[in-house]
C-alpha cells in the first residue's frame, strides 16, 4: 500500500483490488478451517428469491422493517418472522413465511453450509432484473459460509466461461455494538424498483468493498431514534477495476432508509467516484468529495462560472415507497429520482426517474414500472442528452466491465415493464417479465448496452421457474428479443439458462 501524508500522520489509505481480495480470500480461508457456523448475518445472499418473500411480508404488513435495501440484515426480522400465526394468513403470505422460517432453520441447525453451482447459457444476458441472470454463457461455482460468535463469512470461488476466475458473492463480516464491519463482493440492489434501479443493481458485477452498515433494519430501542421507525444505513468504500480510461478509481458509495410511519419508506442513496490512476488518491482528497469541493473544468485560475464543478463524479438521490389496502390486498406506489450534476448548491439538473406500482392478483405480486434516463443536460431548457452515467475525466462513467452499476437499461434509454413473481405452496417460484425499450433514441454517442446498431426499439420478455428437489435447487429460464434496429431491420433473439445449486451439508 502507498503512504499519504495528512499533516504529520501517515494514513495508509489506497487499498488496491488484487489487495482487498487476497486479504478477504485468505482471512475466509483461515476462517474456514477453524469456525463453528451458527447463521449469515444477511438474507437471502445467493437466492433474491428470499427478498421478494420478505417484501411480501412487509407489504402484508407482518414484518416492520425497512427493506428496500438489498440484501436487508437477519437481526430484528427473523425474531419477527418466528412470531407470526400463519395460520388465518392468505396464502401468498403464508408461503413466505413457510419459506423464510424453513430458510432461518437451515442457518441455524447446520454445522456449515456449502454450495457448489453449475450456470448454462446458450448466449449472455443483456438485461438483468433484480432477480435475472448476469452471467456469462457459462458459470460454475463453489460456496461456503460459516459464523463464528460475532464474525461471519462467505467464500465464493467463480470459474466463468472464457478461463476468468473471481471471487464475487464474498463477504467478511464482524458485527460490534449494533453495526456490522465487511469486506464483500456482494450483489447489492438499493431502491423499491423491480426491473432496474436508478442508482445501484446487480446489472454489473459488484465492487470490491470496505463497508459498515447498521446489523439490522428494524425500529431502534433509543429514545433518541425511536421516531425513525425501522431505519438502515450502510456506507462503504469500493474500488472499480484496473482496465479502464482511469484505472482503480474508487467508489464511495451511501445509503440511509427509514419508516416514519407505517406503509412509507424513504431512502436517500449517494455515490462518489474519485481517485484512481492519475488523479488525486489522498485523504484530504476524499475530504474534498464529501464537502462537495468545487473546481475548474478547465483547471485554470481564473474560471468562468459555467465551468465551475464538484469535485469527483457525483450521482445522488431518493426514492419512496407507499403500501396501503385496496380492496384489502396490499397495494404499494413507489418512486426513485436520482441526479448527477448540480448547476448551483443543491440544484441537481440531470434528473431520471422511475416510477412503479404493484399489488397481488390470485397469489401473484404483479407490477408496472417505467423508468427515463433519456435527461437533458444542464437544464436551463436545454435538449442535449447522452450526459447520464457519463463524466469528463471517468470516461468510462458509471459503469463495471462496460455495464452499468445503476439502470440495467444504462444511459439514453425509456422502458416499461410489466411483470409478475409468483411462489407457490410447495416452495416453487415463477417469475414473468415484459418490457418495452427504446434505446438512444437521439442516435448519438450510443451506450454500450447496444449492440450493432447506434438505436434500437425492443420488446423484451424474460422469465424463470425456480423449485428443489432434494438437495438441488434448479432454476430454469429464457428470453426473447424483438428488436428492430432500422424501421427495415428486425432481429429476434432467443436466450435459454439453467441454473442448479446443490446444498452440502455436515
Amino acid at each position: 500500500m502507498r503512504a499519504n501524508r495528512l499533516g504529520s500522520a501517515q494514513i495508509y489509505w489506497s487499498v488496491t483490488q488484487e489487495g482487498l481480495l487476497r486479504r478477504l480470500i485468505s482471512t475466509l480461508a483461515i476462517g474456514l478451517l477453524s469456525a463453528k457456523l451458527y447463521a449469515t448475518p444477511w438474507i437471502g445472499t445467493l437466492d433474491p428469491q428470499l427478498h421478494q418473500d420478505l417484501i411480501t411480508l412487509s407489504e402484508f404488513n407482518l414484518v416492520d422493517a425497512a427493506v428496500n435495501t438489498y440484501p436487508v440484515p437477519w437481526k430484528g426480522i427473523a425474531d419477527q418472522i418466528l412470531q407470526i400465526n400463519e395460520q388465518s394468513l392468505p396464502q401468498t403470505a403464508r408461503n413466505a413465511v413457510v419459506r423464510l422460517r424453513h430458510y432461518l432453520r437451515q442457518q441455524e441447525s447446520s454445522n456449515s453450509r456449502r454450495f457448489v453451482e453449475l450456470y448454462g447459457a446458450s448466449d449472455s444476458h443483456r438485461f438483468s432484473s433484480f432477480d435475472g441472470e448476469q452471467a456469462p454463457s457459462a458459470r460454475f461455482s463453489q460456496f461456503t459460509e460459516y459464523t463464528d460468535g460475532a464474525w461471519s463469512a462467505q467464500l465464493g470461488l467463480n470459474y466463468d466461461s472464457g478461463g476468468k476466475t473471481h471471487f464475487d458473492q464474498s463477504y467478511l463480516a464482524y458485527q460490534f455494538a449494533g453495526w456490522t464491519f465487511s469486506i464483500n463482493t456482494l450483489d447489492q440492489w438499493w431502491g423499491p424498483g423491480h426491473s432496474s434501479s436508478l442508482m445501484l443493481s446487480n446489472n454489473a458485477r459488484p465492487v470490491p468493498n470496505i463497508g459498515i452498515s447498521r446489523s439490522t433494519a428494524v425500529a431502534s430501542e433509543s429514545q433518541w431514534l425511536s421516531w425513525l421507525g425501522p431505519w438502515y444505513f450502510s456506507a462503504q468504500m469500493g474500488q472499480l477495476e484496473g482496465n479502464r480510461a482511469v484505472p482503480r478509481a474508487r467508489l464511495w458509495r451511501t445509503r440511509f432508509t427509514f419508516k416514519p410511519i407505517d406503509g412509507l419508506e424513504l431512502g436517500a442513496s449517494w455515490s462518489a467516484m474519485w481517485g484512481g490512476e492519475g488523479q488525486p488518491n489522498d485523504f484530504s482528497d476524499f475530504v474534498d468529495i464529501i464537502t462537495f469541493r468545487k473546481e475548474c473544468v478547465s483547471d485554470v485560475v481564473t474560471c468562468d462560472p459555467e465551468l465551475v464543478t464538484t469535485k469527483g463524479n457525483h450521482i445522488a438521490g431518493f426514492d419512496a415507497k407507499y403500501t396501503f389496502q385496496l380492496f384489502n390486498t396490499p397495494t404499494s406506489i413507489y418512486a426513485q429520482r436520482i441526479g448527477e450534476d448540480a448547476k448551483d448548491g443543491i440544484n441537481v439538473t440531470d434528473n431520471a426517474n422511475l416510477f412503479g406500482l404493484s399489488t397481488y392478483v390470485y397469489g401473484a405480486r404483479v407490477y408496472i414500472e417505467n423508468s427515463d434516463t433519456n435527461i437533458a443536460c444542464i437544464g436551463d431548457g436545454n435538449t442535449i442528452t447522452n450526459c447520464y452515467y457519463e463524466h469528463s475525466i471517468y470516461t468510462d462513467g458509471y459503469r463495471r466491465y462496460d455495464r452499468a452499476i445503476g439502470s440495467t437499461f444504462d444511459s439514453d434509454a425509456k422502458q416499461t415493464t410489466v411483470g409478475m413473481n409468483l411462489h407457490l405452496d410447495n416452495a416453487d417460484s415463477i417469475a414473468l417479465q415484459v418490457s418495452y425499450i427504446e434505446l438512444n433514441p437521439d442516435q448519438t454517442r450510443p451506450s454500450p448496452v447496444l449492440t450493432n446498431s447506434v438505436s434500437e426499439d425492443v420488446w423484451y420478455g424474460t422469465g424463470f421457474y425456480q423449485t428443489t428437489w432434494r438437495d438441488f435447487q434448479i432454476k430454469l429460464g429464457a428470453t426473447v428479443s424483438l428488436r428492430e434496429l432500422q424501421p427495415e431491420v428486425k432481429e429476434t433473439d432467443v436466450t435459454a439458462y439453467m441454473n442448479v445449486r446443490y446444498a452440502l451439508f455436515n
